[in-house]
């Protein structure tokens, strides 16, 4: 959907203010300005999928193993806990309650005697497909008036700092 000139502006005015309410010296201040909006998009979008989840046995966090064991294939609850940036045991507790729920499985992993592998059930992958389909199409009535090439540009960014913000820790070790 193309969009008139000044319509980008007239968006990102109404979301961030004028350009004379948040003064950009360098790139980090314009990251920083990033991951102001990205708090509340957080929390936001959480409520929007806990909506989405309602009349189902799974929640946010059931969601998100869901979503990256279907995308990802197998995977071991060490693995999903580093994806995650959580605990082992939390991602355990939350593996196991999926499994009590019909909605992932455990399976033998070649590579490791005790890490076992978690998978969606098929139960599991019905579920998460039906809210998936809630999700978008909420997200396609809240986007319709936004530039897909921008939505994509924007996720691209995210990912870049996303990754990059994650080595953080690890350069400023070798910087001490």
């Amino acid at each position: 959907m193309m969009h008139r000139a000044g319509e980008h502006q007239d968006v990102q005015a109404s979301l961030l203010g004028t350009d004379e309410d948040i003064e950009v010296r360098r790139t980090g201040d314009a990251a920083y300005q990033v991951l102001r909006q990205v708090r509340p998009l957080y929390q936001a979008s959480g409520r929007a999928v806990e909506h989405a989840l309602r009349g189902t046995d799974v929640t946010v966090p059931l969601r998100a193993v869901l979503e990256l064991v279907l995308d990802r294939g197998a995977m071991t609850v060490p693995q999903l806990a580093r994806e995650f940036g959580v605990t082992r045991q939390s991602v355990q507790v939350l593996v196991d309650t999926g499994a009590a729920r019909g909605l992932v499985e455990f399976a033998d992993n070649p590579q490791h005697r005790r890490s076992r592998l978690v998978t969606a059930t098929e139960h599991g992958r019905r579920t998460f497909t039906e809210v998936h389909r809630r999700e978008l199409v909420n997200l396609d009535r809240v986007t319709a008036d936004l530039d897909a090439a921008d939505l994509a540009r924007c996720a691209h960014v995210l990912a870049v700092l996303t990754d990059r913000i994650r080595q953080l820790p690890d350069q400023n070790q070798e910087l001490a």
